[in-house]
């Protein structure tokens, strides 16, 4: 009866050591607002967890390229809007100047006007976006693509290689991208003359009073215009899928998050309940082991 006596005392000791540190766990709990404090407190969970909060770190992050895609992608398509309205104007002064006759006098005010239209296209073909980046450059991004030359040619100094950024998992989308493939020219002698050249070309024939190069500049302005309404069209295509992305990215963000939180975050009112059970068992515990231990001898044999 004595080695059983002892053996519920070093049970009811071990018992008690659980419920001391069981109590402690839940108190630490309670206090944090987290179901562990420490790897080792839920070793079945910290797995899991840490998968989520590097999915979570990888959305972040990817929610942020496509939002600097965006401020590019938003730069470009104001620039195309605004050029769209000047090509508007520029296909009035290409009508004007193909009738005939016309006197110098108004071919001159043309010529000018449309000389002006062309530098305000140069300045929207170097339009940076709010990251100071110019956004038809291409990867050399840091300096103006299009440069007037003293000759008042315009060149393209920029790269023909867009900036690309990942935005998801396996997508990318072109944050800056080359002048050309936007500001596009048209094909001539199976080369292709750029946008900036055909407006030049079409300023001089003004001057000149070219009837034939008039004319052509009046179907050169409405080829251009087309062009540009497809960039247009293109731009907004990108900017819908950069939308979608972000949304996707939120939605899924939001997901992850909610699993982040059933994962770690205490639930009070069970942990509380579960404190108390482990009082209540450390309470009986402790008076049972008080009673053992006022046992006489006679009690033990009897």
């Amino acid at each position: 009866m004595r080695v059983s006596t002892s053996m519920m005392y070093d049970r009811l000791t071990d018992q008690m050591t659980v419920n001391s540190d069981e109590m402690s766990r839940l108190q630490s709990a309670l206090s944090t607002g987290q179901k562990f404090a420490r790897p080792s407190d839920a070793p079945e969970l910290v797995g899991r967890v840490q998968a989520y909060e590097s999915r979570l770190k990888t959305l972040e992050a990817d929610k942020a390229a496509v939002q600097s895609v965006q401020i590019g992608v938003d730069a470009q398509s104001k620039a195309l809007q605004q050029s769209s309205a000047l090509f508007d104007r520029l296909k009035e002064l290409a009508f004007q100047a193909a009738q005939d006759p016309i006197s110098q006098a108004q071919l001159d005010s043309i010529a000018a006007e449309v000389g002006g239209i062309k530098r305000s296209l140069v300045d929207l073909a170097n339009t940076r976006d709010a990251s100071d980046r110019y956004v038809f450059g291409g990867i050399n991004s840091g300096v103006p693509p299009y440069v007037i030359q003293p000759d008042g040619k315009v060149e393209y100094e920029g790269s023909t290689t867009p900036l690309r950024v990942r935005v998801a998992d396996v997508s990318y989308e072109d944050a800056t991208v080359s002048g050309p493939s936007v500001w596009q020219g048209i094909e001539r002698g199976g080369k292709t003359v750029s946008m900036f050249e055909i407006l030049g070309d079409f300023e001089q024939a003004l001057r000149e009073n070219n009837l034939s190069n008039r004319t052509q500049g009046l179907r050169d302005v409405e080829e251009l215009l087309t062009k540009v309404g497809t960039a247009i069209a293109r731009t907004g295509g990108i900017q819908q899928r950069l939308d979608i992305a972000m949304q996707q990215a939120d939605e899924t963000t939001v997901r992850a998050q909610q699993t982040l939180s059933d994962l770690k975050d205490l639930d009070y009112s069970t942990a509380l309940s579960k404190l108390q059970q482990q009082e209540i068992l450390m309470q009986a515990s402790q008076s049972l082991l008080a009673r053992m231990s006022k046992l006489t001898l006679l009690n033990q044999m009897s």
